[in-house]
């Protein structure tokens, strides 16, 4: 018997577990990608393996702040106006889908997509030989007054009918944990499951290393274009001029996967979420674990590198020009919640990347509508590092003709 190959497109966290739990499943597998692994949107999120956040990212409390947070030029979300006609389908949909009964059910979906979130990256990266990346304690929220801590009391609730209980704080009891927050902290609480790992590049390129070990390719190229033959994907046109022949073909390409499903007839409503981050590794100050807070979204996260801050959703398109005054507004956000964090410096880092996200909070699972050889893995906006691991072993179930663990009706491609 033949052994099975899949061509994956995208070689950020997504793109290298699909891939090396493929190699479980037998497969053999090439990687393509114009950036080396992990050097795309996966370099630079947040770190957190944030499976307790099951409610969608756009819901009814989110919706109420969105007025507010566009008056801001620098706030957690701003558009682009020049691409607002553009994006507006996108948010039609996303206002669509925070009607009661479709945060219920996406929140169902997302919940089940977080329930194996740990065990996933144990697989890979025990197999890799970095399971020291991954730090199990528990990020912490933290709360201004009463009203803000109050005002997540059926968010909590929710997620602990899902099984994601969040212990909750008082402020002293925050400042036990973490003594670098600020003392007009009222209130914290966990999230109910949110842990954080030190260096999300090198998460996957520890993987994508064992992947190539294991006799994977991975080649540093641009798809140009995708030859069909009647119901398959025949072939991958690259822009260096070689053509891969296709068995399987998996799009995992982030916020260009859209660009892709579309050359093989497939609509999808695809945003790129273009997120900032900073990074001070002479900040200051000592943190044992990720902090949010519940004035503003973002995260900051020890690492490595120093400690990062990062956050902010701006539609622009794929190609605008970064705003690097959005990275520098993170730090102004973070001095109130620590004061003793030290203003940026000549080591300073400062980085955007493209989340791609859909108006219902939910990835792009799953086999294609037009091609019998074409599976999906992208669209999972802010959660790309956490269901990483998860997409890619439903993935290799899925084109393996085994059982998933959940049902993968909600992530379908034609849904939109």
């Amino acid at each position: 018997m033949t052994q099975p190959h899949a061509t994956i497109i995208g070689a950020g966290i997504i793109g290298v577990s699909t891939a090396a739990f493929l190699q479980r499943q037998g497969y053999r597998v090439t990687i393509v990608d114009r950036l080396p692994p992990g050097e795309g949107c996966s370099f630079g999120n947040a770190g957190g393996l944030a499976y307790g956040e099951i409610m969608p990212t756009i819901h009814p409390r989110v919706f109420a702040k969105i007025p507010g947070w566009l008056l801001d030029p620098l706030g957690p979300l701003t558009i682009r106006w020049s691409y607002l006609p553009k994006a507006l389908p996108w948010f039609m949909a996303a206002a669509r889908n925070g009607l009661p009964s479709r945060i219920n059910a996406i929140t169902c979906a997302r919940a089940d997509l977080g329930l194996r979130v740990i065990s996933d990256f144990e697989t890979l990266l025990k197999a890799a030989g970095h399971h020291d990346l991954m730090v199990y304690r528990e990020t912490l929220r933290l709360f201004d007054n009463e009203k803000q801590f109050n005002g997540e009391a059926e968010e909590r609730a929710i997620k602990k009918s899902h099984g994601f209980e969040c212990q909750t704080f008082t402020g002293d009891e925050a400042r036990e944990m973490e003594p670098a927050i600020a003392k007009h902290i009222t209130h914290g609480a966990f999230h109910g499951g949110w842990y954080f790992v030190t260096n999300p590049e090198r998460v996957v390129k520890s993987i994508a290393e064992q992947v190539m070990r294991d006799g994977g390719e991975i080649a540093n190229d641009d798809v140009a274009r995708i030859e069909v033959e009647g119901p398959r994907a025949a072939a991958l046109h690259l822009k260096s001029g070689r053509t891969l022949g296709l068995d399987r073909l998996v799009v995992c390409a982030g916020a260009y996967s859209h660009l892709l499903a579309k050359l093989l007839g497939e609509k999808v409503l695809l945003e790129a979420e273009r997120g900032y981050h900073m990074v001070l590794p002479n900040s200051g100050i000592s943190l044992s674990r990720s902090l949010t807070y519940a004035r503003t979204p973002g995260a900051a996260t020890p690492m490595d590198m120093g400690l990062r801050l990062a956050g902010t959703d701006e539609f622009a398109g794929l190609d605008a020009p970064e705003n690097w005054a959005r990275a520098d507004a993170l730090w102004s956000i973070f001095k109130t919640l620590l004061p003793e964090l030290n203003a940026p410096d000549e080591a300073t880092t400062r980085w955007m990347g493209r989340r791609p996200g859909t108006p219902d909070s939910l990835p792009v699972i799953g086999p294609s509508r037009t091609c019998s050889n074409v599976w999906y893995g992208f669209g999972h906006g802010h959660m790309g590092l956490t269901w990483g691991p998860s997409t890619g072993r439903l993935l290799s179930e899925v084109m393996s003709g085994n059982r998933s663990n959940i049902d993968l009706t909600p992530f379908r491609i034609d849904r939109f």
